[in-house]
């Protein structure tokens, strides 16, 4: 079923800046089985700082549409038949059925070694019109040690922390780091809901922000602690809703589809 996430994000992040922008759209549609990419207006802003088109989707006004997930992220899903697949997806807070590659990809992020390539869900409205989104802490590697991994192994599921932001950050001064209730600064919210948190704060008293589930060690510190982010949904608040976000277009006949293998 793709009715899970039905849509993510892609960005890319700059190896000479280190700025973070959205570069893609990635669909999912229940009803046609069908998956959808197409680049976002934010590219453009991406492509000045050096990115270049995916070679599997070359032409950035074009709609891509295939049955099966399209390469560049199927390779970034783990393989049900892997020996760990079971207790991956434990890791990630799923279950077999829940996961399917477009909810893992959500928690993952498809982060790999090898690129610069991330994605990220477009939160959701729960059954009780919430705003509910879940995220990985970032940033925890290069939080003082041990000390910080010593905190975040002591935490527990369901636990509050808060959200802090950070002015004098110099890498983005936007940043909203995370706390403990303890006063304990962990690490940080991705970039990408900093907008989204900045605008709930003011209108949603009761903005939280959850430990979802703790990974110990091996896990590594990006797949460390997932959150979850709990708010109210404003009368006409829409997430993600800025320009950068866009597709670049939305003509039906400019689709280009691509079968299986």
């Amino acid at each position: 079923m793709l009715h899970n996430h039905p849509v993510l994000f892609v960005s890319w992040r700059s190896p000479r800046t280190r700025s973070i922008h959205p570069v893609g759209r990635l669909a999912s549609d229940a009803a046609s089985h069908q998956y959808e990419f197409q680049y976002v207006r934010s590219v453009h802003k991406a492509i000045e700082d050096g990115f270049t088109a995916f070679p599997e989707f070359p032409k950035l006004d074009a709609v891509y549409r295939a049955v099966e997930l399209f390469p560049l992220f199927a390779n970034r899903v783990m393989p049900v038949s892997r020996p760990g697949y079971p207790s991956f997806l434990e890791a990630l807070g799923l279950s077999p059925d829940t996961a399917n590659p477009m909810t893992i990809l959500a928690r993952t992020g498809g982060r790999r070694e090898t690129d610069q390539v991330e994605l990220f869900p477009l939160p959701a409205l729960d059954t009780d019109g919430c705003y509910v989104t879940h995220c990985l802490l970032r940033s925890l590697r290069y939080m003082p040690r041990p000390a910080t991994e010593e905190r975040v192994a002591k935490l527990v599921p369901g636990e509050q922390m808060y959200l802090m932001p950070d002015p004098q950050n110099p890498v983005d001064p936007r940043a909203v780091a995370v706390r403990t209730t303890d006063n304990f600064m962990i690490g940080y919210i991705p970039s990408y809901l900093t907008t989204d948190l900045r605008l709930l704060k003011d209108d949603c008293r009761d903005l939280k922000l959850y430990v979802g589930r703790i990974n110990p060690p091996p896990a590594e510190a990006h797949h460390r602690l997932l959150c979850r982010v709990v708010s109210c949904w404003p009368p006409g608040f829409r997430p993600f809703d800025t320009d950068a976000f866009q597709p670049i277009t939305s003509r039906p006949q400019s689709g280009v589809n691509l079968l299986p293998n």
